[in-house]
This record gives C-alpha cells, structure tokens and sequence, in this order.
C-alpha cells in the first residue's frame, strides 16, 4: 500500500502544480510554461495509468480501471487538442472543461486508492 500512497500523493502535488501552472499561463503571461504545464501533466498522466494497473492487480473493478486509464489518455488529448477547439471568444469553455478533467483526474486517483485500500482490509 505504500506504492499506492506515493503514487496518490504524486497525483496530487503534479495536479496542485498543473493548477497553478495553468492558472498562470490562463492570464496570458507565461506561454513559456506550457512545456512545463505539458512535462508534469505526463508524470501525472503516468502516475494514473500505474496506480490504474496496480487497482487491476488489486481486484478492483474493471470498469473501474478502464474508465482510470481512458480519463489518463482522454486528458493530455484535450490538452494538446483545446487551441484548436472553440478559438475565439469560447474557447474559455474548452480551458474550463480541460481544468475539470484535470481535477477530475486528481479524483479518480482518490477513487482508486480507496478501492484497494478497502480491498486490501
């Protein structure tokens, strides 16, 4: 359980990071940080697909498991995708929904800590 631990608090302090990286580049005032916003989104992205597979080995659902490793995949897509999606004045939209896949990547990791964590009671 202690891989599960470290691979959680990965996931969250690469999206607290992800956060403030991307809050900044919002502004307009840092495009140079988008390869940084874009390396610690993979670690994150990484760290989601191995705590995906070790809930696999754990037991935990599939379903599960396979939305985990389709969210991981769907959400640098999008990110890499979002400046050419709704350009203009809705494109704000496309920013809001990548941020709550972000968030929601963060939340699924907790999701999965707490499935094995309780399989493994």
């Amino acid at each position: 359980m202690k891989n599960v631990s470290i691979l959680q608090w990965t996931i969250r302090v690469t999206g607290l990071i992800q956060l403030i990286l991307g809050i900044i580049v919002w502004t307009g005032n840092a495009d140079f940080l988008i390869i940084c916003h874009i390396l610690v989104g993979s670690i994150m992205v990484f760290a989601l697909w191995v705590l995906a597979y070790m809930a696999l080995r754990a037991g935990v659902s599939k379903w599960l498991v396979i939305l985990a490793a389709a969210w991981g995949l769907i959400l640098p897509i999008w990110g890499l995708a979002q400046d050419k999606l709704l350009p203009e004045t809705g494109h704000w939209i496309i920013q809001v929904l990548h941020l709550l896949c972000g968030v929601g990547a963060v939340g699924m990791a907790e999701i999965l800590g707490s499935k094995m964590r309780k399989k493994n009671a």
